[in-house]
């Protein structure tokens, strides 16, 4: 009956289990004891005026008095040994026995002080104080159930969050190492290789010139570098871009604006951003994490690419702010209309970033635009503060 072991919790909240487990205890109890007294007031004073009509004139109040106070004098006494602390069968069950008899007899003496019963008839205050022993046992047993019951919900509940505190904070510890290796590897991209790379033009140049007398030389040379120039002015940003956006750093809307600037001037682009992102958005505030700036770049990100290979549009438009506790994000164009495929593709960059939003407990939905064109929503959830009491 002790219920569930539960880990170590700090002194507030063992105080508010503590009073809660009191609270439903008492409750309960004073509950199924109210009926039963309720229950055998009426019962015996319709009883007693047929089958004895000397104990006719004996009031109801009286017997109602009588039993309420035996139930108060239950709960008090519950109360006061603290069965809600009890942990163990038999600690409760001792517990529960003294507070039953306290209220049987309780009970006999406040029926005697009213003239419920006369003084000197010894068997029915045997039976009175005897039946509300009983009563105490059942509706005392009644309650501890419903602590204990309580208990147990608890450790469930508890148990239960501290287990998806973990499944969060692993999420979170995945982001941030892939934040971290994408920004390493980004710079390695952007600083080291390209550093080699420019060395080796260089060295490439001095060959060239050196070798000014061979033309199949100098034009093999010069495809090399050509190249070489384009590995490294293309292939090389590009990829350091798609692993770690620019200007991710300063925000995400400056990341938002540095990608809608690479493309083509022929695109007319449209950026708007609400108050309450910008506010988040400042690096200075912990409203929005690199990984979420991050995720976000990558949904504008998707959707310009796919806007870009099923018809060239006229114009982007993207959407940025807060709502619901949720960074909402909508890219729309005015490409060619959107079609749904008939089967999904789980290894399509859309369906591979609606379910990284899944994950983060985000949506992400593709639709066809009012006109023409297709139109991407996504929402994306704010990072939560975890409390110390979630963690414990």
């Amino acid at each position: 009956m002790s219920g569930a072991r539960e880990s170590p919790q700090p002194a507030a909240v063992r105080r508010r289990d503590v009073a809660a487990d009191r609270l439903s205890l008492l409750r309960g109890t004073a509950i199924v004891a109210l009926g039963y007294a309720v229950g055998a007031s009426v019962q015996s004073a319709w009883i007693y005026s047929q089958l004895v009509p000397e104990w006719a004139q004996v009031d109801l109040w009286r017997r109602l008095v009588a039993n309420g106070a035996a139930v108060a004098g239950l709960v008090t006494a519950l109360g006061v040994l603290r069965v809600h602390r009890a942990r163990g069968a038999p600690s409760i069950g001792l517990r529960l026995v003294v507070a039953a008899v306290l209220m049987g007899v309780l009970r006999v003496g406040v029926q005697v002080g009213l003239g419920v019963h006369p003084s000197d008839d010894l068997a029915t205050m045997y039976a009175e104080a005897v039946t509300g022993f009983f009563v105490g046992v059942i509706s005392g047993s009644i309650g501890v159930w419903g602590m204990v019951s309580r208990r147990r919900a608890r450790v469930v509940i508890r148990a239960a969050e501290r287990e998806a505190v973990g499944v969060e904070l692993a999420v979170q510890a995945l982001e941030d190492e892939e934040v971290r290796v994408r920004r390493r590897v980004a710079e390695g991209l952007h600083g080291t290789l390209q550093q080699r790379l420019v060395l080796v033009d260089g060295r490439l140049d001095a060959v060239g010139a050196a070798a000014a007398d061979r033309p199949d030389l100098v034009a093999d040379l010069t495809w090399a570098r050509e190249q070489l120039a384009e590995a490294r002015d293309l292939d090389v940003r590009q990829m350091s871009r798609l692993l770690y956006p620019e200007r991710l750093e300063l925000g995400l809307v400056p990341a938002v604006r540095a990608l809608l600037g690479r493309l083509p001037t022929t695109i007319a682009t449209s950026l708007r951003a609400g108050d309450e992102l910008r506010a988040l958005d400042d690096p200075s505030s912990e409203g929005l994490t690199t990984a979420d700036r991050l995720l976000a770049v990558r949904v504008v990100e998707e959707a310009v690419t796919n806007a870009l290979k099923n018809g060239p549009p006229s114009r982007v438009e993207v959407c940025l702010d807060v709502a619901d506790g949720a960074l909402a994000i909508v890219v729309a164009n005015d490409g060619d209309p959107y079609e749904a495929p008939l089967v999904r593709n789980p290894q399509s960059g859309t369906e591979r970033l609606a379910q990284r939003l899944r994950i983060a407990g985000g949506t992400l939905r593709v639709t066809r635009g009012e006109r023409t064109g297709a139109r991407v929503e996504a929402t994306l959830p704010l990072g939560v503060l975890i409390s110390e009491d979630r963690l414990r």
